[in-house]
């Protein structure tokens, strides 16, 4: 087995996910998002891009994978799961299947969880499972893996903080190749690369580069455009240890910036070093969203924010990274000791014909907040 913790840590996992179905009046929970399978489990595969599920009850009996005969070999590398249900996908409908695990584990008349708003959830499947098994009841139970893992243990921050400094690593490669004539595809290889060369696991999302004009779009993923003189490039990219990322953004000018590129990211330093800092033990959510918006706001630059400020993050595939809590207005959690999250207060100026972005990866600590980034928040310029 190839596990990045010790079976007690996943006994004691299992049971804390047991004991919130327990106060949830769940009889069983099905589960096939594959943060969640891997957070408990250690199995670790591209194969939820077809219908399984891990099938969790009440008893202590092992949880039951079911799961196509292909992911087999690497379930057993890479789990502790000894007893799955493996199908033929060539001989089986998967949905057939997943039925058929309910069954034998007796919960064909059950309350069952399952994640309505995982992707891994498709319509097609669910109905078929609704048909297949008139008489289980089924309960939207979407957070109740992802909110047991907001809070961290020490040994999931230490392969944040790993994941951190290949970021960190990734993100000096990234500018000193920076130069007039290099393409945005170009870019985004050479930090896959230096992710590669620090250890970095595929991260849930590709480094992301924009320049130029397309540097006012936050999700775009790099283009064949060319650098030129003067333009404006983010950089987007995640190191990634046992599946747990640490996200890192920053912003890289060619030849000297403008008096307004040097105005605007100095007015976003402040606002992300003061979200930064509001960070802390038993704040609301939303608090550095306000804190950052307070400074913003001196030139008129909360209009140009084009995403949440963060969001807390840990285990993540592709294609996305984020964990339930958000940090904005109306999300009820309440920021503790050991939560980790993104700050991350982009902004895009289309009219002014660039945006910037800036974020790096933030730990609650007991005595307020800190960044697991070691680089700056200064934009780079290359001369």
């Amino acid at each position: 087995m190839e596990l990045p913790f010790s079976l007690q840590t996943y006994a004691e996992r299992l049971g804390r996910i047991r004991k919130r179905m327990a106060e949830q009046g769940l009889d069983a929970l099905l589960l096939s998002m594959p943060d969640c399978v891997n957070w408990l489990t250690g199995a670790s595969s591209v194969g939820y891009l077809w219908p399984q599920a891990l099938i969790i009850d009440s008893s202590d009996r092992e949880p039951l994978m079911v799961t196509r005969t292909t992911e087999g070999p690497g379930l057993f590398i890479t789990s502790w799961l000894r007893e799955p249900l493996l199908y033929d996908i060539a001989q089986k409908n998967p949905v057939d299947a997943i039925a058929e695990g309910i069954r034998l584990r007796g919960l064909d008349k059950a309350r069952i969880g399952i994640e309505m708003d995982g992707f891994t959830n498709l319509i097609s499947t669910f109905q078929g499972l609704q048909e297949r098994l008139p008489d289980v009841s089924w309960v939207d139970a979407s957070l109740l893996v992802p909110e047991e893992r907001l809070i961290k243990t020490q040994a999931e921050i230490a392969y944040q903080r790993q994941a951190a400094e290949m970021a960190d690593y990734a993100m000096e490669k990234v500018v000193e190749a920076v130069r007039p004539g290099i393409s945005e595809t170009e870019l985004a290889g050479i930090a896959s690369a230096a992710l590669g060369e620090a250890g970095s696991e595929y991260a849930a999302i590709p480094p992301m580069v924009v320049s130029g004009e397309r540097s006012v779009m936050v999700h775009a993923l790099a283009s064949r455009r060319t650098i030129s003189r003067g333009d404006v490039v983010c950089v987007e990219l995640a190191g990634v240890v046992h599946r747990y990322h640490a996200v890192l953004m920053r912003t890289i000018v060619v030849g000297k910036p403008s008096a307004r590129v040097r105005e605007v990211a100095d007015c976003l330093k402040r606002a992300t070093e003061a979200a930064i800092a509001a960070a802390v033990p038993g704040a609301p959510a939303p608090a550095p969203d306000a804190a950052c918006n307070a400074v913003l706001a001196e030139l008129d630059l909360v209009k140009n924010r084009c995403h949440r400020i963060g969001y807390s993050l840990g285990v993540a595939y592709p294609p996305g990274w984020l964990e339930p809590m958000t940090l904005v207005e109306g999300d009820p959690h309440v920021l503790a000791p050991n939560m980790s999250f993104t700050i991350e207060p982009n902004l895009h100026l289309p009219e002014e014909g660039f945006g910037m972005k800036l974020g790096d990866t933030v730990l609650c600590t007991p005595n307020g907040s800190e960044s697991l980034s070691r680089l700056g928040h200064d934009i780079y310029v290359v001369e």
